[in-house]
Parts: structure tokens; C-alpha cells; sequence
């Protein structure tokens, strides 16, 4: 039982490190860029084009706590304790 919990939770943390980096790196940060540039290009240039992508550069740490969760979640699965074991007591 402890081999396939560890897999499932090795899972979730991988899941929310690819899934976090996929939406922060690729689809804010460089799709917010090519977004920002396509409406620049455009003959009628449009300002809430121009403005979603800067918010959009603006926003791409969000998807950090995508993987956040998901690693904590897989920890916990785990059963990954953080307290120490052997608290002294003076």
C-alpha cells in the first residue's frame, strides 16, 4: 500500500510541476507576448488586445500555485511529514 501511494503522489508532484510550467511559462508569459505583438501588427490596433497581454505577463506566476498545491498534495499522499520526529524536551 505505502509503494502505490508513493507513486500516486510522485505523480501528483510531477503533474503539478509540468502543468505549472506549461501555463506559466507557455501559455502567460510567451502567449501574452504574442499576443501583445499580433496586436500591434494588426491594422486596426486594438488597445484590449494590447491590455489582456500585459495582464497576462503580469499574472503568469499565478500558475505557481497550481504546482504548489499539487506538490503538497502529493506529499501528503505520501504521507510526508515535515514536523521532526524527535522533538527534545527539556
Amino acid at each position: 500500500m505505502k509503494v502505490v501511494k508513493g507513486i500516486i503522489g510522485i505523480i501528483f508532484i510531477i503533474a503539478g510541476i509540468v502543468l505549472g510550467a506549461y501555463l506559466g511559462i507557455w501559455v502567460m508569459l510567451i502567449g501574452g507576448i504574442i499576443q501583445i505583438v499580433n496586436a500591434v501588427q494588426a491594422s486596426p490596433v486594438s488597445g484590449s488586445d494590447i491590455a489582456y497581454g500585459v495582464v497576462k505577463i503580469i499574472f503568469c506566476e499565478l500558475p505557481g500555485i497550481i504546482t504548489y498545491i499539487f506538490i503538497v498534495i502529493g506529499g501528503a499522499i505520501m504521507g510526508i511529514n515535515i514536523r521532526r520526529k524527535n522533538k527534545r524536551r527539556y
